[in-house]
């Protein structure tokens, strides 16, 4: 990675790196005048010829000028033009106000602890700052404790509009993007949905005041994909339950902040910034069904003349039993309270048909097959049936896995949304299919480029060999190629012959091969081969763009995940290898090559 220590840019000597992130990295930089510090903010080379990622990483600056009036979000001082650039040898840059502190979530993992009245202001600055970010039509889409920072004189400021406004996903998106942090992130944000507005940053808000105050976040998994499962379907254990100094209006406000349904959350940050200024204001305690009420004996209990008009018609020297004398015609207020309770049941009736008509109006639609078909489904680890099947589920992440004895088990993740029809029809492959006639093509291939004669013969007869070498190579190619493309689906034959290819320098003519049949049905198995084909022939970038063919087709292939993390370890960007393996264990959980290779990467 480039280091810009000592560089100039623009008026600013760089001093030293601060840190890195996914597409950018920052450095402490000083005036060289002024000597005022200041903070810049330079996008990694990795992405300087992604139009789409520079295009956002200046839209992150534009966002921040827009928003620089305020005094809880950091300033933005300057920004580099294109040719200010080129000319000064530097990738797309910024320079912002430094921030001489701590993160929050750097204080968070000190031994330092937080006062009620801390957690109150911390989260009431960066409320305030949200609120005037929503004002201008500004989501942030990626609120955490690592991007609201604590100035040594106790200031708050919101940083890092990296995502904000992300309208669109890059090219580079399959190779690791995500746009907001899985651990705070809201569920409708963890469904991929494009409708986002400010509700999803107070749900983050939420989760980083639940963090802040039970010293551990609400959801915790395995990988990425499970953390987001969690925050889509399990409710959080209430503060109050971890950490029994949290006053219950502040429990009550995390939990709402973090609905699930955005509509029952605070409908904005300053209403939610209102609850937490009266968190210190005495409410009447409600009558609730949870408290002891001592009991009644009612069997001698008789109505006071302040109980009902009837009061006149007990007959008080009656013995044990009392009864009650009632008029003929019943009392208005009955026949009111009639009419009120008809009115009310009819009300229900018509809701109930209404919520029912909105509940199966907003259900997405599975129909789940296979080839061959009868293979067992699981929906997120849960017996549903025998394929073909047909399932109506709301929208959020499914976990879909088709087993079958004697094929190996398809599993899969897609994030459903309303209304959508999901179509999933795998073609499960064999665990031990017979693939003897096309080894045996590859095996007298091997044979036949092992034994090939040299093309600088002297005789007639060695001309004569060579050709009818030459022959029989051309029908051993056909031969290999014909078989193969009936089960080009089956990992093992196609890696052997890679592997032939590479040896006799014959890359180029498998490659042919994919590309041929890649015109003819463009599937994700074949763009992985001709990827590891441009690998063996040292062409990465080409490699890479089919590779991510691949994953556009079918993002749950676990060879293709496996090839992309050990891709992106050999290009030593570990958080990017470890997103792939991450997800090929979720799918898979029983590869422990893969949970050795993540161990080595922690």
């Amino acid at each position: 990675m480039a280091d810009y220590t000592s560089k100039k840019a623009g008026n600013y000597t760089i001093l030293q790196k601060l840190g890195d992130g996914g597409f950018a990295t920052v450095y402490l930089a000083q005036h060289s005048v002024l000597e005022k510090k200041a903070a810049v903010k330079f996008l990694l080379e990795d992405w300087v010829d992604e139009p789409d990622v520079v295009s956002r990483f200046f839209d992150e600056a534009r966002t921040m000028e827009r928003l620089n009036e305020h005094p809880n979000i950091v300033k933005i001082i300057d920004i580099a033009t294109h040719e200010k650039c080129a000319q000064e040898g530097l990738p797309p840059y910024f320079i912002m106000e430094f921030i001489d502190g701590s993160s929050l979530e750097g204080l968070m993992k000190s031994d330092q602890g937080f006062t009620l009245a801390d957690v109150i202001k911390i989260i009431s600055c960066a409320l305030s700052a949200l609120q005037h970010c929503h004002d201008l039509g500004v989501v942030h889409r990626d609120i955490k404790p690592s991007n609201i920072l604590i100035t040594a004189n106790g200031d708050v400021k919101l940083t890092d509009f990296g995502i904000a406004k992300a309208r669109k996903n890059t090219s580079k998106t399959g190779e690791g993007l995500t746009l907001g942090s899985t651990d705070y992130m809201s569920p409708e944000q963890a469904l991929g949905k494009r409708d986002l507005d400010y509700r999803s940053d107070i749900y983050s808000i939420g989760v980083t005041l639940y963090q802040m105050v039970c010293d551990r976040l609400p959801f915790e998994g395995d990988s990425p994909n499970a953390v987001a499962l969690k925050h889509i379907q399990e409710p959080p254990v209430p503060p109050v339950k971890i950490n029994e100094a949290v006053p219950l209006k502040l429990n009550d406000i995390i939990l709402r902040a973090m609905e699930k349904d955005r509509q029952h959350r605070y409908q904005s940050c300053k209403e939610m910034l209102e609850a937490l200024k009266n968190i210190d204001q005495d409410d009447e305690e409600p009558v609730n069904s949870s408290h002891d009420i001592s009991a009644v004996d009612l069997t001698q209990a008789v109505p006071g003349e302040e109980d009902d008009a009837y009061n006149g018609d007990y007959d008080h020297s009656a013995a044990t039993h009392p009864t009650r004398k009632f008029s003929v015609k019943p009392p208005v207020e009955l026949i009111n309270g009639i009419r009120v309770l008809l009115i009310v049941i009819a009300f229900t009736g018509l809701f109930l048909g209404v919520f029912k008509g909105y509940y199966l109006f907003t259900q997405a639609q599975l129909v789940l097959k296979s080839y061959p078909s009868g293979a067992t489904i699981y929906v997120n680890k849960n017996l549903v049936g025998s394929s073909p099947v047909e399932l109506s589920l709301p929208p959020m992440g499914y976990l879909i896995s088709f087993a079958k004895e004697g094929y190996a088990t398809s599993t899969h993740y897609f994030d459903v949304d309303a209304r959508q029809r999901l179509v999933l029809e795998p073609k499960l492959q064999l665990l031990t299919p017979d693939l003897s006639a096309v080894n045996s093509a590859i095996g007298n291939l091997e044979n036949e480029l092992r034994t090939l004669p040299s093309a600088s013969y002297k005789t007639k007869k060695e001309q004569e060999r060579y050709e009818k070498a030459i022959g029989e190579l051309a029908q051993a190619w056909k031969s290999t190629f014909e078989l193969l493309e009936k089960q080009v689906e089956y990992l093992d034959p196609n890696l052997r012959l890679i592997d032939i290819c590479d040896k006799y320098g014959k890359l180029e003519k498998l490659e042919e091969f994919y590309l041929r049949l890649i015109k003819l049905r463009a599937s994700s198995d074949l763009f992985t081969f001709a990827g590891l084909v441009k690998l063996r022939q040292k062409k990465r970038k080409e490699a890479l763009r089919l590779f991510m063919e691949a994953w556009t087709r079918n993002p749950n292939d676990r060879f293709l995940l496996n090839t992309l993390g050990d891709f992106f370890m050999e290009e030593n960007k570990p958080g990017k290898a470890k997103q792939y393996l991450e997800m090929s264990l979720f799918l898979y959980p029983e590869q422990y090559n893969i949970q050795e290779k993540l161990g080595a990467l922690k």
